[in-house]
């Protein structure tokens, strides 16, 4: 249930749900075999509701759109599709308060990108076009190495 907080925190922040906020797609012509889609123009923007102090969540939305820009183009393309994909978070008081910003913008997407990525493929593959495939991303890692011993000086012989 996503009004109920876990029992046990296993993490210092939790998704309590991941939902489609929004999807919207519309054909402007019928499809051909000789469509192609360049998917590398697709913008994705992301959205962040302020933390919630008293039930310690917040949600992020992020939303890919496609498709005929108000410039005139040779070849437009043949459908627009907008989805947007919304997660909610539960984060544990032992999570750093001044912290919770930082996550939120730059790991959140992470956890919803995936999400984000097969709902619109998926809703461009039903529409009869090539499908729209977001690449895959990489996430970054940190290595934490333990300090090296530092190996005594001698000292001068006497």
């Amino acid at each position: 249930m996503p009004d109920q907080p876990p029992s046990v925190a296993l993490y210092p922040i939790q998704t309590t749900f991941i939902a489609v906020r929004e999807i919207h797609f519309i054909s402007h012509r019928p499809p051909s075999p000789n469509d192609k889609i360049e998917q590398s123009p697709i913008p994705i923007s992301q959205s962040i509701t302020p933390f919630n102090e008293a039930t310690r969540r917040l949600q992020v939305t992020l939303t890919a759109e496609f498709g005929p820009s108000n410039e005139p183009s040779a070849n437009p393309p043949p459908f627009t599709v907008k989805v947007a994909i919304t997660g909610e978070f539960v984060i544990h008081p032992s999570f750093p308060s001044d912290k919770i910003n930082l996550w939120a913008t730059q790991n959140s997407a992470y956890v919803i990108y995936p999400y984000l990525r097969e709902r619109l493929h998926y809703i461009t593959s039903q529409g009869g076009y090539p499908p729209i495939l977001l690449p895959l991303i990489q996430i970054p890692t940190i290595k934490i190495e333990a300090p090296k011993p530092t190996q005594p000086v001698p000292l001068p012989a006497r």
